[in-house]
């Protein structure tokens, strides 16, 4: 009998560390996910300086934005079209695709973002290790 109880015991315990294991990536996931999801809404809707709280350096550098040319962009389409995370999902690489254009110049421009998103340790929060996307002039 109390084989069995000891038994049970640790399987309970196993099945929990194994189920606390496993959700761990994907709740690291479903957060870049929403976090790279309100950062593309934020930038299709030119929500630029919202978009910039998404952005912190894993260097601790200071970001310098250019809003003056922010204002002049106008983003028609933005797509996510990958997401990897490495193996500790603490880092990841998400690619979107975006279409814009200057309102001075009619041409629409599409471009390939790389984005580098790593996971602050203490807060769980995601950040983009970059820049805003790479509009030209």
């Amino acid at each position: 009998m109390r084989k069995i109880f000891l038994f049970l015991i640790l399987s309970a315990i196993l099945a929990g560390l194994i189920t606390a294991c496993n959700s761990s990536p994907t709740k690291s996931a479903e957060s870049l996910r929403s976090n790279a999801k309100a950062y593309g809404k934020l930038i299709r809707w030119k929500a630029y300086e919202d978009a910039a709280k998404y952005i912190k350096l894993s260097s601790g550098e200071a970001v310098v934005i250019d809003y003056k040319l922010l204002n002049q962009i106008r983003v028609t389409r933005y797509e996510v079209s990958s997401m990897v995370l490495n193996e500790n999902s603490d880092e990841a690489v998400v690619m979107a695709e975006i279409s814009y254009y200057h309102e001075r110049v009619n041409n629409v421009h599409n471009i390939k973002h790389q984005q580098n998103w790593w996971k602050d340790k203490e807060t769980g929060a995601w950040y983009l290790d970059g820049q805003l996307p790479p509009f030209m002039r």
